[in-house]
């Protein structure tokens, strides 16, 4: 963002304050920049994303079948709305070295283009091109229910140069999917590296490609990894956690709201 852009948005969101009781922040990330644009701690609260943490993958998997993916071959992905901050060039790249170490493995890209940059996406659409001619990489179009998505695969990649959050990544660990994401924004807050998935720098295919096949090289990580990510999901993530925190904060809302009217009303 430029030093004007920013600057704008900076007195817009000071303007904002004046006229607002609660910021909610889905990210510490997001809570600090909320706080460097001038934002007053006191009315900053963070309430991470969450979702359904009773879900399991779909057995059998439908789009496995679709694409004639038999349960041995390795498959990873990746899907999002195709901007450029999505870094799904970088994931592409970062799939053809793969496939030139590791010939089994077979990759889905998902999701849709950005309406106001069709350019960029038919650019991402051409890249994939020359995976797509040998039959590694398959383009599976927006699909409504992202779970049938992530029950296709064995390791889910989010490649964002930039997340104030990665909902997306949550529901992957919580279908026990073992995840690589970028170390970018809010994802950190997500994805404890080494443990419930692995961190790579964004924009370096090569790192994320040395991720990909530590990962299928090692299908009992894969595994533990899994469920390390499920099991943070069910600490932090739950939807129900979500719900009641915002429950709260609106309950305390009111209730500091009721006790200035009260005052207002008092006589001096």
């Amino acid at each position: 963002m430029s030093a004007g852009r920013r600057g704008y948005v900076a007195r817009a969101m000071r303007h904002l304050a004046r006229r607002t009781a609660a910021f909610v922040c889905i990210s510490d990330y997001v809570r600090g920049l909320l706080r460097e644009y001038g934002l007053p701690e006191a009315k900053l609260e963070t309430i991470a994303c969450g979702t359904d943490t009773g879900v399991r993958r779909e057995q059998p998997s439908r789009l496995r079948e679709e694409y004639r993916f038999d349960v041995e071959t390795p498959v990873v992905g990746s899907t999002g709305i195709w901007r450029p901050n999505k870094g799904f060039t970088f994931f592409i790249a970062a799939c053809e070295i793969v496939q030139r170490q590791y010939p089994p493995a077979r990759f889905l890209l998902g999701g849709r283009a950005y309406a106001p940059d069709v350019s960029f996406a038919t650019s991402i659409w051409m890249r994939g091109q020359m995976l797509r001619a040998t039959g590694a990489l398959e383009f599976t179009g927006f699909l409504p229910d992202v779970g049938t998505f992530l029950s296709a695969l064995d390791i889910f990649v989010l490649p964002s140069d930039c997340e104030p959050f990665g909902l997306i990544l949550v529901e992957a660990m919580a279908r026990g999917v073992p995840v690589i994401a970028t170390r970018a924004g809010g994802v950190p807050e997500i994805v404890v590296d080494g443990e419930s998935g692995l961190l790579v720098p964004p924009r370096d295919p090569q790192a994320m490609a040395e991720a990909i096949l530590n990962l299928l090289a090692n299908p009992l990580r894969r595994v533990e990894m899994g469920e390390a990510g499920r099991d943070r999901v069910r600490r932090h993530f739950d939807r129900r956690r979500m719900i009641a925190a915002y429950e709260g904060l609106y309950a305390r809302l009111a209730a500091g709201a009721g006790t200035a009217e009260r005052e207002r009303a008092t006589p001096c």
